[in-house]
């Protein structure tokens, strides 16, 4: 069966199909894996429980990923980010550009949902000294970004998925 033909360019989506914007994906709102508490010295695995949505094997799978998504990646308040985010999959280099909306295929949206920055806090509670001080871990986004529109009725269940994954 022949392969039908993705739209190139964002305009190029047809409108009559477009989601609503109640159904678009904010992927910085979704849960990006679990906060916890660490104690210095410490070293401790935990695991979060994810039920995968989107099972897919072989050319599905490459087809799914695939297909095209439009996104939007949210302007940085750091002005020495770059204004094009570089993101590669198997050696191809796809560049988005920020505050802008664009028709990016999926595997692209996939390697900025798993683009986390960890940071943790720490609290030192001085009536007891070093042995109760704590680290609180804090995943985010790298690049906070938004689907605005995916035309696969399993996208968004899958991009929660992945959000979620560690």
């Amino acid at each position: 069966m022949p392969a039908l033909a993705a739209p190139e360019r964002a305009s190029e989506f047809p409108k009559e199909k477009s989601m609503s914007r109640g159904r678009q994906t904010e992927a910085a709102s979704e849960y990006i894996g679990a906060d916890s508490d660490l104690t210095i010295g410490e070293r401790h695995r935990e695991t979060d429980i994810i039920d995968k949505v989107v099972a897919l094997d072989g050319a599905d799978l490459e087809a799914f990923m695939n297909e095209r998504v439009r996104i939007v990646i949210s302007e940085s308040s750091d002005e020495n980010d770059p204004q094009l985010v570089q993101v590669g999959v198997n050696g191809v280099t796809q560049f988005i550009m920020r505050g802008m909306e664009q028709v990016v295929k999926r595997k692209y949206v996939e390697r900025l949902a798993r683009a986390k920055r960890t940071d943790y806090d720490q609290t030192i509670d001085d009536r007891l000294g070093e042995a109760m001080n704590r680290l609180r871990r804090r995943n985010a986004l790298r690049f906070p970004f938004t689907v605005l529109e995916d035309q696969n009725p399993r996208g968004q269940a899958w991009l929660r998925g992945v959000l979620a994954e560690a």
